[in-house]
């Protein structure tokens, strides 16, 4: 095959709405593993003062033109007393005095996004509380409070708006309101959904939720099982947002949004990093992953979620991890959502499906021992994408080298990302014309 200096990445801006999200820095920079201390620390010191841990917005100099940036909880609340306040989509002062403008939210925003853009980011996106700010209520009606902040947004240039925990985080039907109100008067604002399945089929964007990193792999196959058994309905965009797992969500024609910095190692305080385990897959050495996939969506963008078109597998793979030392392996949470006793055991696991496809059929996977995740899909614009992902045993990290093969059909255009012994690409395609 001939080779070619042509760029075959077009020069535009992503058209996945894919991010990268503020939550696990804040951790980072506060080593402290603690919700508390983590709204603290999202501040404009935090977004633009360089030296370490701050520069956040510093970040992704290869990626920021396809990445929003997302300014996690707590960003709209005060350093103190801030309870009351989630919910109020209102820049607050004490964290961003620079920005903030009590008396025009959106000229704040505009603020806040014009500086990011000038970084060179695509734009400007924040986490939400799924409820009102009893503060700012003020005898409006949700409707009247809600447009008035959807507006704020759509002016100020706050495109995405990640909806997550609150009050009526579950209530599927509050949602879609909102989703449709922003469909009406807000068309640029992007409502992203999470914790109830019921509001899949009306979401633009619905993300799969947290994972902790050591499993993050195997545990959002599990959630892809269950996510991608929907259909969205008319005029939803339907996207399935994998969080952190950029590969899988390439792949598969999905979103992210990414929790991944390029501060390798430890904290500050010396303590290994919890969130991202240097000895495991050290996901935060692997930043150039991030512009890879954002790349690969520049061509094959993200697509919406028919369970018709989707397949799985019924075999299913097991990782494990032996623990040496939770506090340095494993946000402090985790272990009683995962129900480990680390009194009768040091090891924990998780099971998911071996592999997912969409558009086409599953990859067939031949090997003597182990095989990889596995995951590809078929762009409605006859792009074909494959990923193989690595499998995590006792206290190893590794992609099992297998021959892989799937159906290409008449693409001819692949995105390709993982390791492989052979990839076996049945096509249609006249390699002789190349």
């Amino acid at each position: 095959m001939k080779k070619t200096k042509i760029n075959l990445v077009p020069d535009i801006v992503n058209p996945t709405p894919d991010y990268y999200c503020t939550w696990q820095t804040q951790l980072y920079a506060t080593s402290d593993g603690k919700p508390e201390a983590q709204r603290a620390c999202i501040t404009e010191k935090s977004l633009f003062e360089k030296e370490k841990p701050f520069g956040w917005a510093y970040f992704y100099p290869d990626a920021r033109r396809d990445l929003y940036f997302v300014m996690d909880d707590s960003w709209d609340v005060p350093l103190s007393d801030y309870e009351k306040f989630y919910g109020s989509m209102i820049l607050n002062g004490d964290k961003f005095p620079s920005y903030a403008n009590n008396q025009n939210p959106q000229k704040a925003y505009e603020s806040l996004s014009n500086k990011l853009k000038e970084l060179g980011w695509k734009g400007l996106g924040g986490w939400v509380c799924a409820q009102e700010s009893e503060l700012f209520t003020n005898g409006k009606t949700d409707e009247q409070y809600w447009a008035e902040r959807l507006l704020w947004a759509q002016a100020g240039g706050l495109y995405y708006l990640k909806l997550d925990w609150g009050k009526k985080a579950q209530n599927a039907d509050f949602r879609k309101w909102l989703t449709d109100l922003a469909h009406e008067i807000a068309p640029e604002v992007i409502i992203e959904n999470a914790m109830t399945t019921d509001a899949i089929e009306t979401s633009d964007v619905f993300r799969s939720y947290d994972v902790p990193a050591l499993f993050s792999i195997p545990m959002t196959m599990k959630k892809l099982e269950v996510l991608l058994k929907n259909t969205a309905k008319s005029g939803y965009g339907g996207l399935i947002n994998c969080e952190d797992e950029v590969y899988i969500a390439t792949a598969l024609g999905c979103s992210f949004g990414v929790m991944r910095h390029p501060y390798i190692g430890s904290l500050p305080s010396g303590e290994g990093d919890m969130s991202f385990p240097c000895c495991h897959r050290n996901i935060k050495a692997r930043v150039t992953e991030v512009t890879r996939a954002s790349r690969w969506h520049r061509i094959a963008p993200a697509f919406k979620v028919d369970e018709s078109n989707t397949h799985f597998s019924t075999k299913k793979l097991t990782d494990n991890w032996r623990f040496v030392n939770p506090n340095e392996e494993i946000e402090s949470w985790w272990p009683e959502a995962l129900k480990i006793d680390f009194n009768k055991t040091d090891t924990a696991s998780s099971e998911a499906l071996s592999s997912i496809s969409r558009n086409m059929a599953l990859p067939q996977i031949e090997a003597d021992n182990e095989i990889p995740f596995a995951v590809c899909s078929k762009n409605s614009n006859g792009a074909v994408s494959i990923a193989t992902l690595g499998r995590t045993f006792e206290r190893d990290f590794y992609t099992p080298l297998c021959n892989v093969k799937i159906n290409g059909e008449t693409a001819d255009t692949f995105g390709i990302f993982g390791f492989y012994k052979n990839l076996y690409i049945n096509t249609n395609l006249n390699t002789s014309a190349l």
